[in-house]
C-alpha cells in the first residue's frame, strides 16, 4: 500500500514538473516562427537608395507585355514610378510607414487614390502584383505565424509557416510560407483567398549579395485561376542616392 502510495506521487510530482516544461515548449515554437519572419522580413526590404526593374506579364498563349519601374526608397518610405513604352509613366506608387499606407496617383487621369482595405489588394496595370504585394509590408505586423512542418522547395529543405491575418478585411484568408532553413529566403508564398483556396502562389528565383546581406532580384508569381505568370526581377540598385523627405508625401505625387 506504501509503494502504490508513493509511485501515484511521484506520477503526479513529475506531471507537475513536465507541465511548465510542455508550456515552454509551446511558447518556443511561438517565438521561433515570429523570428523566422523577422529574418524573412529583412531580406524582402528593399535597399535604401533607388531600385530599377521591369514586370514582364505573360499570357497562356506567350503573349506578354512588360512593364519598368524606378523605385525611391529611404527607410520607412517607397516611391515606385511604373511606366510602359507605349503609354510612357502611367502610375506613381507611394508607401508610407513601411508599405502600411499606400497612395496611387494616375498620371494620365490625373487622380490619386487612398488604397484601403481591400483596394490595397488591387492589381498594379493588370499583373499578378496586387499593391499590397508590391508594399514589402512587414509579416510580423500583419500575420500571426505558426510552424506546420517541413518542405522541400527546389530541393531545399525548408519550414513550412502558416500565416494568418491579423486584420479582417483584406484579399488573403490566408499565407503558406516556405523558409530555407539554413539562411531564411523565402522560397515560396502561396495565397489563399478568403475561402482558404489557394490562388497563386510567389517563388524565389534568383538573388544576389550586395554589402553582407542576400538581396532578392527576381520573383515569379502564378496566378492559378488565369494561368498567367509574372516575373518581377530587379536589375540596378543605386544606394549612394539619397532623397528629400517631401517626395515622399502623397500631396506632391501630382507635382
Amino acid at each position: 500500500m506504501l509503494r502504490y502510495r508513493i509511485n501515484i506521487f511521484l506520477q503526479l510530482f513529475f506531471a507537475f514538473l513536465a507541465a511548465p516544461l510542455a508550456a515552454q515548449t509551446g511558447d518556443k515554437v511561438e517565438l521561433n516562427a515570429q523570428a523566422i519572419l523577422a529574418r524573412v522580413d529583412r531580406i524582402m526590404d528593399y535597399p535604401a537608395g533607388e531600385i530599377q526593374g521591369v514586370l514582364k506579364h505573360i499570357q497562356p498563349d506567350g503573349v506578354s507585355h512588360s512593364i519598368s519601374f524606378t523605385g525611391r526608397v529611404a527607410r520607412e518610405d517607397f516611391l515606385f514610378i511604373f511606366r510602359n513604352r507605349d503609354r510612357g509613366d502611367q502610375l506613381k506608387v507611394l508607401y508610407n510607414f513601411g508599405g502600411e499606407d499606400i497612395w496611387v496617383y494616375n498620371i494620365h487621369a490625373i487622380k490619386l487614390f487612398h488604397k484601403m482595405g481591400i483596394d490595397k489588394y488591387d492589381s498594379i496595370l493588370a499583373t499578378n502584383y496586387s499593391f499590397m504585394d508590391f508594399s514589402n509590408a512587414n509579416f510580423q505586423n500583419n500575420y500571426s505565424a505558426e510552424i506546420t512542418g517541413s518542405a522541400l522547395i527546389k530541393g531545399i529543405d525548408c519550414h513550412r509557416l502558416k500565416l494568418l491575418p491579423l486584420f479582417k478585411g483584406g484579399e488573403y484568408g490566408e499565407l503558406a510560407l516556405f523558409v530555407s532553413k539554413k539562411n531564411y529566403l523565402p522560397m515560396r508564398i502561396d495565397f489563399y483567398d478568403r475561402n482558404r483556396v489557394i490562388f497563386k502562389f510567389m517563388s524565389l528565383a534568383k538573388t544576389m549579395e550586395k554589402n553582407n546581406r542576400i538581396v532578392p532580384i527576381r520573383y515569379d508569381m502564378l496566378n492559378i485561376k488565369t494561368g498567367t505568370i509574372t516575373i518581377l526581377s530587379f536589375f540596378k540598385f543605386n544606394e549612394e542616392l539619397k532623397f528629400q523627405p517631401e517626395i515622399f508625401r502623397h500631396q506632391n505625387l501630382g507635382e
